[in-house]
């Protein structure tokens, strides 16, 4: 279909709209989309705004804040029917504006390097290129407890900033999304507890909570031996009960051989993000 007038107008998903959002997930995507696992909660959280031409949904895109302050898109879906016509670079728009009156002025976001659209649509919204990876998660079968790792009180920002993050040019993934890098952000997130440093390796590896309906955590890579590292973050994270861990690795296939001898495997639906930053 060619749309050759019209205009579009935004609003912030209620839970009134459950159910037109579902049917866009679903067109866009199809039964199997990972959002409808989680989309009451989404709406719940305020942050999903939705593209209207008169009555008809045509896109929607969530927005979240990050840890570092900037802002977090994701869940971007347009109705297979207005693809093509700057409805994802509309959202894009609306998002920044009113983020930005909210002291919000980094935006950033992923995509897959074989979602074209996706790539073509955030370019021409503004957004440039920064990083790529690649995700990676392991899910545990029995919870025996056993011996926690403390984390040590002598993790060096300044050392970290030199490690893996060379291969992101400084990002890194903090759960789902992606900040960059700073010694203040580093010690934010030690005082958190969540930076661990044991026997010369260091990474991050999140408090346990609710994601996707399984008690989950997630972990990114500073510094060590690749191999080492991931596997003193599945003994950690089996000893914190988990469900499942995953992370986002640099996109390098040393790392990714390191991963696989872990035991960790590659989550199809991240197989090679690209990731994008725009400032306002």
């Amino acid at each position: 279909m060619t749309k050759t007038d019209f205009s579009l107008e935004v609003s912030v998903a209620r839970p009134s709209d459950y159910e037109i959002v579902r049917r866009l997930c679903r067109r866009a995507v199809g039964p199997d989309d990972y959002v409808l696992w989680i989309l009451r909660e989404v709406i719940k959280g305020r942050g999903l705004f939705l593209a209207w031409a008169e009555d008809e949904l045509v896109g929607m895109t969530n927005f979240d804040k990050c840890i570092d302050g900037s802002g977090w898109l994701s869940m971007a879906r347009t109705d297979p029917d207005w693809q093509g016509l700057g409805v994802a670079r509309f959202l894009q728009y609306e998002i920044a504006k009113k983020a930005k009156k909210h002291g919000v002025k980094i935006l950033r976001l992923w995509t897959l390097t074989t979602n074209h659209a996706a790539i073509r649509a955030s370019e021409k919204g503004g957004f440039h290129r920064v990083c790529e990876a690649v995700r990676v998660s392991h899910g545990f079968r029995s919870k025996t407890r056993v011996d926690y790792l403390q984390i040590t009180g002598n993790v060096n920002s300044k050392k970290i900033l030199k490690s893996y993050l060379s291969k992101t040019r400084g990002y890194f993934a903090y759960k789902w999304q992606f900040v960059k890098a700073s010694e203040k952000l580093i010690e934010e997130i030690k005082r958190k507890n969540e930076l661990c440093s044991h026997d010369e390796q260091t990474f991050i590896l999140t408090k346990p909570e609710i994601s996707f309906h399984r008690l989950s955590c997630s972990f990114s890579l500073f510094e060590g031996d690749a191999v080492r590292s991931m596997r003193l973050i599945l003994s950690k994270a089996k000893c914190m009960r988990v469900d499942w861990v995953g992370g986002y690795l640099p996109y390098d296939q040393q790392l990714l051989a390191a991963a696989l001898k872990t035991g960790l495997k590659v989550d199809g639906w991240g197989k090679h993000c690209l990731v994008f930053e725009k400032t306002s």
